[in-house]
């Protein structure tokens, strides 16, 4: 795609005013299919599952528009872009064929590691050029437009020299993208950093605006908080007639992430919204302002610390500084009202461990019902500082949490616990697998016996196995007891468990070890002859073949069974 910096483009054409689409509200909506213009989903949610999650998507986007929303792309950063975040992103666009994709304009971890927050960048004429060739290459992937959205942020650079508004769409207007502006964190702005909110509309290219995002934010009394909770206040919406006076009607999200609230309170929330959207008018066409010319003193850009430097130094202090310490180091930001900017800097610092504490509570909800939610949350946070993140996804965090349990002396007290991890991550994988179509065994009827004794099974990706000297299948099915704690009887309780997706839930299954042993077996390649012949010399007791395979062909866990002729086939 060419880079195209028209300013008359029309990045996409107004859908009215939509909702996030989140879990809490699934089944509702699949059930009653409400009245609402569009769906936004976020991009990382469903990109990396092969699920529920994608399948509903694919039902929600049968009946509404659907809106793409990043939040990894860390487009700021000094790193290069993740070649396999953007194929996978790619793909998923090209499944669902979004109205709009778009993520944020700031940078989210650096040298590899990711601090999973929208992390504020210096506006220099550094960072923006950086930027505006990344935007091109996302383009260029992607082939088509993105927009980026305006975050909300803490601190501040004493080297930046850009307004925010004016870094904002000179971004725009060099790279071709499009703007998704957060109106509600023009408002935290504002108020955390000292401008006027009305001169940061001013300052924006009307045909640059595809989206508006608006959302509740919580006062913390030195500076407001962007926590997308509660209702829109007041000054937000009128900031928000003010946009559609200046731009006309833009489609128009609302965002509500914590303490999800009951989709009947959501949906009054996006017909409010509705009600100014329908009255907005389109602007009379009037010049666009003159590219900004920025003066930087020389003595700025000599003495400015580069914008790797700068997000090598954040990243070290997230990942080195207890929560809630003040650092004396404040070279490069502002104070922020009276408070030195390393103590604002803290406010990001005490974020990561407690989103590394929820990713983990969400995978390892058994683990945590052993220990109780005081213990885990420890361990947790020693979690979070001994394994720096290196997953774009945050749910992929605690991909490394139970060989960190074998390591915690926790076994000493709980010696299943590692174990009941690995059944536990097992079943996130699970869930998020991209399965295939099973295949019929019927299909196979006429297949000699000599034929069958030469043929190999793929198993659905999905399946996971797992072997323990615990009962972790019962332990696990124990999370959802009100008391933590442990209530089975431990000792000589061994236990298989196979793991496998059907119907688009997790099935968890304590299997026969001889059963166990031949799904390990033929997963691992085995022909089936060679299966029961190793089987027959481990016990003389006779196997329920073809029970098994009738329970795993029903479960769709049979993905492909391949004759010696397919597989020489494969190999030509």
């Amino acid at each position: 795609m060419k880079n195209d910096t028209s300013n008359t483009e029309c990045f996409s054409e107004p859908k009215g005013c939509g909702v996030g689409l989140r879990t809490k509200h699934y089944e509702e909506i699949l059930r009653d299919w409400p009245e609402m213009d569009w769906f936004e989903a976020i991009s990382e949610n469903y990109m990396d599952s092969g699920g529920r999650p994608v399948k509903t998507l694919e039902a929600v986007r049968s009946r509404y528009p659907v809106a793409l929303h990043g939040v990894s792309l860390s487009i700021g950063s000094i790193d290069p872009l993740n070649p396999v975040y953007l194929e996978r992103l790619k793909k998923l666009v090209q499944r669902i064929d979004p109205f709009v994709v778009s993520d944020h304009l700031c940078w989210t971890g650096v040298e590899g590691s990711q601090l999973h927050d929208l992390l504020p960048l210096p506006f220099t004429e550094e960072a923006l050029r950086h930027i505006v060739s990344r935007v091109q290459q996302v383009q260029e992937t992607l082939g088509r437009r993105i927009l980026l959205e305006n975050v909300s942020s803490y601190v501040t650079y004493k080297h930046s020299v850009i307004p925010e508004w004016e870094f904002l769409a000179e971004t725009a207007r060099r790279s071709g993208c499009g703007i998704l502006l957060d109106l509600n964190n023009v408002y935290v702005n504002a108020n955390n950093h000292g401008f006027d909110p009305y001169d940061f509309l001013r300052g924006v290219q009307a045909s640059k605006v595809g989206q508006f995002h608006l959302a509740g934010h919580t006062d913390m009394g030195g500076y407001l908080f962007d926590t997308h909770s509660g209702e829109v206040i007041d000054p937000v919406w009128k900031l928000y007639q003010k946009a559609l006076e200046l731009y006309g009607p833009v489609s128009t999200l609302i965002e509500w992430d914590e303490a999800i609230p009951e989709f009947s309170r959501l949906s009054a929330e996006a017909r409010k919204a509705r009600t100014y959207y329908l009255a907005a008018r389109k602007p009379e066409k009037k010049e666009e302002p003159l590219t900004p010319k920025f003066e930087t003193p020389c003595d700025a850009v000599s003495s400015a610390p580069s914008l790797g430097d700068i997000q090598k130094k954040m990243k070290s202090y997230f990942q080195t500084s207890k929560s809630g310490a003040v650092r004396e180091e404040n070279d490069f930001l502002n104070l922020q009202g009276k408070t030195p900017g390393a103590e604002r800097m803290s406010i990001y610092a005490e974020g990561y461990p407690i989103r590394i504490h929820e990713a983990l509570k969400e995978a390892y909800e058994a683990v945590q019902h052993v220990l109780g939610s005081r213990k885990f949350r420890e361990i947790s946070d020693v979690y979070a500082a001994r394994h720096p993140s290196r997953e774009y996804n945050l749910s992929m965090a605690g991909r490394f949490f139970p060989e960190y349990l074998e390591k915690s002396g926790l076994l000493a007290q709980w010696p299943f616990l590692q174990d009941l991890a690995r059944l536990e991550w097992a079943v996130t994988e699970a869930f998020h697998s991209f399965d295939l179509p099973p295949q019929d065994l019927s299909s196979l009827t006429g297949l000699a016996m000599e034929e069958w004794e030469n043929v190999t099974f793929r198993f659905q990706p999905s399946l996971r196995l797992v072997s323990s000297a615990w009962p972790v299948v019962d332990l696990w099915r124990e999370r959802k007891d009100a008391e933590p704690g442990v209530r089975s009887e431990l000792n000589g309780r061994p236990q298989c468990a196979s793991i496998c997706r059907q119907d688009l839930r997790v099935r968890v299954e304590a299997v026969d070890p001889r059963e166990f042993e031949c799904l390990k077996l033929l997963a691992e390649g085995q022909t089936l002859g060679e299966v029961c012949e190793n089987l027959a010399e481990q016990s003389s007791e006779e196997m329920p073949l073809m029970e098994w395979f009738a329970k795993w062909s029903s479960s769709g866990m049979i993905a492909r069974v391949l004759t010696s002729a397919a597989r020489q086939s494969q190999q030509d």
